[in-house]
């Protein structure tokens, strides 16, 4: 019998796009009197401002909610988003920077562990939002599920690498494709105890 996947589903405002998340920095230059760019991009005040408070109305949602923050470090989490545009013609992948930097370190650790997948974009003038639902994915490494893993596991216990820490397993469980290990799942290089 498998364990239950947490998941948890967040109503978060409308991520400005990122053509105006960052700004040009300038400075300015006395002996010319003009303000000069330093080449460096910077997050705009509307920016810093709306991670702020996607940030807030995130943390007092998770606060009536169950969800595993730690299985965010080493496993991938799903990000459906359902998107309500305040005009026609935005594009959902210019959001997608600030929504999930937002998110991170509070929802999950870091935001290259996010497989985000926009499953439908609505229009509404009146009330912009983007509706997530946050799940863990099944697959653990090259592993399907938990219970291919503890199969695959139980079988190396039983093998001489087990016992140094085979290196083996432990990049199959961070989802390394190795020669060592044939298409059905099988260490080639298992050594009976």
């Amino acid at each position: 019998m498998s364990e239950k996947l947490l998941k948890i589903k967040l109503t978060i405002p409308l991520p400005i796009s990122i053509n105006k998340l960052y700004i040009n920095q300038y400075v300015y230059d006395p002996k010319t009197k003009k303000w000069i760019p330093t080449g460096k991009r910077i997050m705009s005040e509307e920016g810093k401002k709306l991670k702020e408070q996607i940030q807030l109305e995130t943390i007092k949602q998770l606060q009536s909610q169950e969800w595993d923050y730690e299985w965010t470090k080493t496993n991938y989490i799903y990000q459906d988003c359902y998107i309500y545009m305040n005009r026609m013609g935005r594009d959902d992948n210019n959001i997608f920077k600030l929504l999930n930097d937002s998110l991170e370190k509070i929802v999950y650790e870091n935001d290259s562990r996010v497989l985000t997948r926009t499953q439908r974009i609505l229009i509404d003038k009146y009330n912009p939002r983007v509706e997530l639902v946050l799940s863990q994915t099944p697959f653990i490494g090259i592993f399907d599920d938990k219970e291919q893993l503890k199969k695959f596991e139980s079988k190396c216990k039983t093998c001489r690498r087990y016992k140094n820490n085979c290196s083996i397993l432990k990049k199959a469980k961070e989802g390394r494709i190795q020669k060592e290990i044939d298409e059905n799942l099988n260490c080639i290089k298992y050594k009976k105890e």
